[in-house]
């Protein structure tokens, strides 16, 4: 298959044969290859899906600021044909309440250092780790979608598919950097599309805090 016939999953698992070793994304937290980055996504996605019931259509609420889980979080998210929104931005945060009601996310997970003195209203709330941190031993059968709904831009009123993101990913990433840093907010429209995407996809390393 051409790289250009290739979703945005496909183009991780064709870094994952060809480069596995290679830095997907590194922090002071830990340094995830290409190989780790997809089992990761795959722990994730079944992890979304068969413990935590999430199905194609529904919403995942992310709370939290550019951590570095929080893109595998978005891969899983998609794989399951369920939308991520993305709640990064302090003003964002301050009208979760109409944000929650009119998206009705099914599941929030939040970074772990964040503890809410009032929890959003949501009926599963749980740590951003908790993704990973234990291996699911479930295998959910996973029917990828790239033309589904992956990304909500609340600051912009967007939806966006896995597909919209890499045709516009491909298209901005001429000129690409082997490297790229995440400074804040992982999820902004001329962050992640336009830089985190392209560096991904042309095999190079994201970097966070």
């Amino acid at each position: 298959m051409e790289k250009s016939d290739m979703n945005l999953f496909d183009i991780l698992r064709h870094h994952v044969a060809a480069q596995p070793q290679a830095i997907a994304s590194r922090s002071s937290r830990r340094v995830v290859t290409y190989r780790k980055f997809w089992s990761r996504i795959e722990r994730g996605t079944a992890r979304l899906k068969a413990e935590w019931g999430i199905k194609p259509g529904d919403t995942v609420a992310y709370w939290g600021r550019g951590h570095q889980d929080a893109l595998m979080l978005y891969m899983a998210t998609a794989r399951c044909g369920a939308r991520l929104l993305p709640l990064e931005h302090a003003m964002l945060q301050q009208d979760a309440i109409a944000l929650l009601k009119k998206y009705s996310p099914a599941i929030l997970l939040h970074d772990d250092e964040i503890v809410f003195d009032t929890p959003p209203a949501v009926s599963r709330i749980v740590n951003l780790s908790s993704l990973i941190a234990t291996r699911c031993h479930h295998t959910p059968s996973v029917d990828e979608d790239p033309t589904a709904i992956s990304l909500i831009d609340v600051r912009d009123g967007k939806e966006m598919t896995a597909q919209k993101l890499l045709h516009q990913a491909t298209h901005a990433g001429e000129g690409v950097q082997s490297e790229f840093r995440v400074d804040a907010a992982l999820f902004d429209a001329v962050v992640f599309t336009p830089s985190v995407l392209p560096t991904l996809i042309a095999g190079g390393t994201i970097i966070f805090r």
